[in-house]
């Protein structure tokens, strides 16, 4: 399952995004979320901001309107095909 990274964009000195905390990975060795394009799960490092409501902010490479695992985990890995279909409403 994929979502848009419904900008909720936040005025900081840097771009920030807000997603649901499902779409965060973090291993021992980096955080990220998992964005999808052409078809491809490509890993984007993220670092965690603050919390808003049922969202959390990022910081890294990410674009308003950009396609992510709604369900991140590292079993999917970078260059995987995925299927991405957009989230139902909830």
């Amino acid at each position: 399952m994929a979502d848009r990274a419904r900008g909720k964009p936040v005025r900081r000195p840097q771009p920030s995004l807000l997603v649901p905390p499902t779409t965060i990975v973090t291993t021992t060795e980096r955080t990220f979320v998992i964005r999808v394009q052409n078809g491809v799960a490509e890993w984007v490092n993220v670092s965690r901001g603050a919390r808003v409501g049922d969202l959390i902010e990022v910081f890294g490479a990410l674009q308003d309107g950009d396609t992510i695992v709604r369900r991140g985990t590292d079993e999917i890995r970078e260059g995987t095909k995925v299927n991405a279909q957009p989230a139902k409403p909830s």
